[in-house]
């Protein structure tokens, strides 16, 4: 890139040099002035150079964009003390580098539109399926070449704001490639009234067309577009690679069941359906099936969602507090021998089953665990966490740990025999507790602490006294961020204040959370700080480090800063 720059400002000065010859100045200036006028030129372009860059290329390129610069800027002189003032001639320079940039940018777009022109028809249109059809459709203007091109594209992404009209431009393009497959069509809807124009139907020709991905839904509505949009055809298609519904209802399977041998993906948010089995068939007609993510509705009539598969490697849930229908419960089975990555964000299910996740190998948990009784909430939670015996690495939130708070004063849970790396949100409260989540994890690598201050829930002190034995022989790695003040504990998304006067009290507890790590990890290589300017100019780290007794010898600490 540097090297096509270089050529670039030499043709420059060339085509330069050339228009001089061609139009000579009666009032040519001396050579003493010109070069007096380059070290100028040089000094301002010095200073613009990072010092690190000191390439051969980049020398050359400056000699060069000096000798244009200077050639352009004299031709236009009228006399040697117009550029006299160091100011006057940096702003030029300024308005100069505009025009060259513009012409460079320019030289680029016609370079890479030659280059994209060049390549096969086939080629250029699996290119655009990437882009929105519209933008697409733009792709008319480059050139000649390019002249209805999109037309092959084998896909489209539409989004709707007049129904009918969609509609028809859908049924001219399938017109016209009515021989070939579509690999994707995504519609996204932004009104209600997509059920009175056929909008299942033209879906359904979509599907018997051979589509691998398809997206259909709403970005923007909060309930359900239509509960007949998504047509029956969809449980029996051979090519389906790819699904995802939002905001859409789903029809009941047909009574011969679900069959689609070839679908990898499953995202369905916010559908609503009759049949409260509805995803356990879809599931069960996908043998092939890897990852699946459903965003529940509060009304989506699925009271149990049951996931069983067994070729399933990654699944996320979310089912927020947003709603509910008092008395009305919620449960969620996980059976997948295969799952390597769960993200559980589920508050309402007050039953909660996970087994046979023996391959499971990272777990994000962010969730209250229903809205039972807190007796209750200890049993699933404890039955949760023997479920994930076997995973590598955890990521648990604040609210999470608030529901284990109760429980984990009296020891952990269950061993995590093969964590090696942990991330977990902990309040100073919380932070009490940490030596016995800790126990639990007795191979644990790497731990990562997100702190927040809860300005009314502060205890007086930090004390930390157990000692897990993950600190003695294996922690070889900690990073404490600062993530936030909030104004008060409890709530599952606190507001957070973007600037609060750090407390000496919390210059207390988090510098002896620091002495703690420090004074009882014995294998411990780095320790990692990262607080806002703020708290890091309270806490005074830099002043505290050398009266603390670090017990590993090659621990290297390093003290970041980082905005909130």
């Amino acid at each position: 890139m540097a090297q096509t720059f270089v050529s670039f400002i030499s043709s420059l000065l060339k085509m330069q040099q050339d228009y001089d010859l061609a139009h000579p100045r009666q009032n040519r200036l001396n050579d003493t002035s010109r070069q007096a006028m380059r070290t100028r030129i040089n000094v301002i372009l010095q200073r613009r150079v990072n010092p690190g860059t000191s390439s051969k290329i980049l020398q050359m390129s400056l000699s060069i964009y000096t000798d244009y610069l200077e050639s352009k800027l004299m031709n236009s002189a009228n006399s040697e003390e117009e550029y006299s003032n160091p100011r006057d001639l940096e702003v030029r320079i300024h308005y100069l580098e505009k025009e060259v940039k513009e012409q460079w940018y320019r030289l680029r777009d016609m370079r890479f539109s030659d280059r994209l022109s060049a390549l096969p028809d086939t080629l250029i249109t699996q290119i655009l399926l990437f882009l929105p059809t519209k933008d697409s459709i733009k792709t008319n203007f480059l050139s000649k070449r390019f002249k209805d091109l999109w037309l092959q594209v084998p896909g489209l992404e539409l989004h709707s704001h007049e129904p009918a009209a969609i509609q028809n431009f859908i049924a001219t393009f399938l017109q016209i490639n009515r021989g070939s497959r579509l690999q994707k069509f995504k519609i996204t809807y932004n009104g209600r009234d997509v059920c009175h124009h056929g909008s299942s139907e033209f879906i359904a020709g979509v599907i018997n067309r051979g589509v691998q991905q398809l997206d259909v839904g709403s970005s923007t509505l909060k309930r359900t577009l239509t509960n007949d949009l998504v047509p029956v055809n969809i449980y029996k298609s051979n090519t389906l690679v790819s699904l995802k519904l939002a905001n859409v209802g789903m029809q009941n399977p047909p009574e011969f069941g679900v069959s689609l041998p070839c679908l990898k993906t499953v995202h369905l948010e916010d559908i609503t359906t009759k049949d409260p089995l509805i995803v356990e068939k879809l599931i069960s007609g996908c043998p092939v099936l890897e990852d699946l993510t459903v965003f529940r509705a509060f009304d989506d009539n699925v009271p149990v969602l049951r996931v069983i598969s067994l070729s399933l490697k990654r699944f996320c849930v979310k089912f927020s507090r947003a709603r509910t229908i008092h008395g009305k419960e919620y449960a969620v089975e996980v059976d997948a021998p295969g799952l390597k990555y769960m993200n559980f964000r589920d508050d309402l299910s007050d039953k909660v089953v996970v087994k046979n996740l023996s391959s499971l190998f990272k777990v994000d948990i962010d969730t209250q665990f229903g809205t039972s009784t807190l007796q209750v909430k200890k049993a699933i939670i404890c039955d949760f966490l023997k479920g994930i015996p076997s995973v590598r690495h955890m990521i648990i939130s604040q609210p999470t740990l608030e529901v284990l708070y109760s429980c984990m004063k009296h020891g952990p849970f269950t061993k995590f025999c093969n964590l090696t790396r942990l991330e977990a949100s902990f309040c100073t409260v919380l932070l009490q507790t940490l030596p016995y989540f800790l126990q639990g994890c007795p191979k644990l690598k790497h731990l990562t602490l997100h702190l927040l201050y809860l300005k009314d829930s502060e205890p007086a002190n930090l004390e930390l006294t157990v000692v897990p034995q993950c600190l003695l022989c294996t922690l070889e790695c900690v990073e404490v961020n600062e993530v936030a003040t909030v104004e008060k504990a409890g709530k599952k998304r606190a507001r957070y204040i973007k600037r609060t006067k750090v407390s000496k009290h919390k210059k207390k507890i988090w510098t002896e959370l620091v002495r703690y790590i420090l004074e009882n990890s014995l294998v411990l290589k780095k320790l990692v700080l990262c607080f806002s300017s703020v708290t890091n100019s309270v806490l005074e780290i830099s002043e505290a480090l050398p009266t603390f007794t670090i017990r590993s010898p090659g621990c290297e600490t390093f003290n970041h800063l980082t905005s909130i």
